[in-house]
């Protein structure tokens, strides 16, 4: 009894070996299949946190430089609103500008139109020798002044005038000759002589004098103090000559 129970296990032993043996290659496929289903789903769950954390790296980027292109476009647009109401003021100032340069045009020509008919009734009368019509002195910056000159002559005969003209301020006994931008001069019927100076320390004149040589000698003197004002604007001080004393 007990020898047939010892053959009986040793069959079992040996069929399961042989089952064992047999199936041990589905069995070495099965480890492997479920071994790389694990690494599979280990490497794909990997790679989708990594896209998600990705796209949530980007989004945000996305975000601020969307961000930074609004504020750029809002300032670009403040600058535009700027610009047009500016080139809109420049228009506007544009077209005053040119009404009143045509305007003043006008006044000029109708000025011009009403100084030539009286040159002609002057000359119809006998004319008028070369003389000073104005002297005017407008005080600048710095001690600083600027004088205007206006010589005028209606000849009959419609002659130039021409010659020198000299300007000298005097206190007391000592006079000051001015250096004149331009002291010569040369027309027919009118012109202005503008230039300017500056006064010596400590001086202070009782009188401008005006002396003119042409055909003929002119000498006229001005109170300083009651002289007319130059109404034009002047617009460079720093070429000012110094004045020189000068004995008389």
């Amino acid at each position: 009894m007990s020898n047939i129970e010892s053959e009986t296990q040793e069959k079992q032993i040996k069929s399961k070996k042989l089952y064992l043996h047999g199936n041990m290659p589905i069995v070495v496929g099965a480890a492997v299949l479920i071994l790389g289903s694990g690494l599979l789903g280990y490497s794909v769950g990997h790679r989708q946190g990594i896209t998600v954390a990705g796209y949530d790296a980007d989004a945000q980027q996305l975000v601020e430089v969307v961000g930074v292109q609004k504020e750029r476009l809002e300032a670009l647009n403040k600058s535009l609103n700027a610009a047009v109401q500016e080139r809109d003021v420049a228009i506007s100032n544009s077209n005053d500008l040119f009404a009143q340069v045509t305007q003043a045009n006008a006044d000029k020509i109708q000025t011009d139109g009403m100084l030539t008919i009286y040159r002609e009734v002057l000359r119809q009368r006998g004319g008028l020798s070369l003389t000073v019509q104005n002297l005017g002195v407008k005080p600048l910056a710095d001690r600083s002044y600027e004088y205007q000159i206006d010589l005028v002559q209606v000849s009959p005969i419609r002659t130039k005038a021409s010659g020198v003209v000299e300007l000298r301020l005097i206190q007391g006994s000592e006079v000051l000759v001015l250096p004149m931008e331009s002291s010569s001069f040369d027309f027919h019927d009118f012109q202005r002589l503008t230039g300017r100076w500056t006064m010596p320390k400590g001086f202070t004149p009782q009188f401008i004098e005006v002396r003119v040589t042409g055909s003929s000698s002119i000498v006229k003197r001005f109170s300083w103090t009651k002289g007319k004002p130059v109404d034009a604007v002047s617009t460079n001080v720093a070429e000012i000559p110094q004045v020189k004393a000068t004995a008389q």
